[in-house]
């Protein structure tokens, strides 16, 4: 049963704000939650709300986020608020949840408002921050209508006005999948810190986690130019192809690839084709939000794993390698060892 059906989900909302929210509230939207919280009402509701801090005027924007600040750490998660941290003599950062439900979804949408010494705010300077916990998978849509699914434990920051920028930029930390809606006038440009992507119009994802030795671009649609960080395009990609960007040697090689292996999380969805048990390992970890250690005899071995995994849990996936391939799993808690059978 959704939670639309015991009580009024905009109404709701605006309890939260105005601290008019009971704790019978708060414990039946908790159980929503924890029981599958996808729903059309309540997705369109948090969006409205969303857009609703964004266009208030500047002065109700400071008490209205401040209010969010303290319903979400205070009122929903039980924690005591925090007090502001000073970050300069001049500047102090005040983080603001975006979002109302963010203890208990599976994503977390951050607004950082940057404020002068007088308390007057620089929208120039401010960003928006939308992160995707460890073993999550979040879908949102930028200002501008484009789409954006961010895989587990990745972060995009955009301008708060996004709109306005001449260029369409946005800073990738994790994975990403773009779906850019189209405008000649302003580009758009994913910053991974190692090499920008300039699209006008596409689908393609990104990759470029930060203990991860190569970052990546995939193309499904459209076209896309690489460009190093003077802003020198070094490489266009087309339909179907990957480029690798070595981080240690610095070297960019571009290749055609199955790109259905590499976009299918944005699904729900990873799949896997002759994939080495190590990259299986590596985006296992990300996709369950668990440890995995693989013993040193079977780093460089020539184990592949071919696979869909979906709906299953963990346990399940382990025991399907183990059926599959010639080594033995162990788990206990959040920690996998993966051996050799003897």
């Amino acid at each position: 049963m959704g939670l639309k059906n015991n009580i009024n989900l905009d109404e709701y909302l605006n309890k939260l704000i105005l601290e008019e929210a009971g704790d019978g509230d708060k414990e039946r939207l908790q159980a929503y939650i924890r029981s599958g919280f996808r729903d059309k009402e309540l997705d369109k509701l948090m969006q409205q709300h969303w857009e609703g801090i964004q266009q208030k005027s500047i002065e109700n924007n400071e008490l209205y986020l401040q209010q969010l600040r303290s319903k979400i750490w205070t009122k929903i998660s039980g924690r005591k608020e925090k007090q502001k941290q000073v970050i300069g003599w001049k500047t102090y950062l005040v983080r603001v949840a975006a979002i109302l439900f963010i203890p208990l979804l599976i994503s977390s949408v951050y607004l950082f408002w940057l404020l002068s010494q007088n308390n007057s705010m620089d929208v120039q300077s401010a960003m928006q921050q939308v992160y995707a916990t460890p073993g999550s998978r979040v879908h949102f849509t930028l200002p501008d209508k484009s789409e954006v699914w961010l895989n587990s434990g990745s972060t995009l920051e955009y301008p708060v006005n996004f709109n306005t920028q001449k260029q369409r930029k946005v800073k990738l930390n994790g994975q990403g999948y773009f779906n850019v809606s189209h405008n000649e006038k302003h580009p758009f440009l994913v910053e991974t810190g190692e090499l920008n992507i300039k699209v006008l119009g596409t689908s393609f994802d990104v990759s470029n986690y930060a203990n991860d030795r190569f970052v990546s671009s995939t193309l499904e649609e459209g076209s896309i130019a690489l460009l190093d960080m003077q802003g020198k395009e070094v490489a266009r990609l087309n339909p179907g192809q990957k480029s690798l960007l070595d981080r240690e040697t610095h070297k960019l090689l571009v290749e055609n690839v199955d790109t259905r292996l590499i976009t299918s999380w944005k699904d729900g969805k990873l799949i896997f084709k002759n994939t080495p048990l190590n990259e299986v390992a590596k985006q296992m970890e990300r996709w369950f939000n668990c440890s995995i250690h693989i013993s040193p005899e079977l780093l460089n071995s020539d184990i592949l794993y071919t696979a869909t995994i979906q709906d299953e849990t963990l346990g399940e996936v382990l025991k399907m390698i183990e059926i599959s391939t010639s080594v033995i799993t162990k788990i206990e808690n959040r920690e996998v060892k993966i051996g050799h059978k003897k």
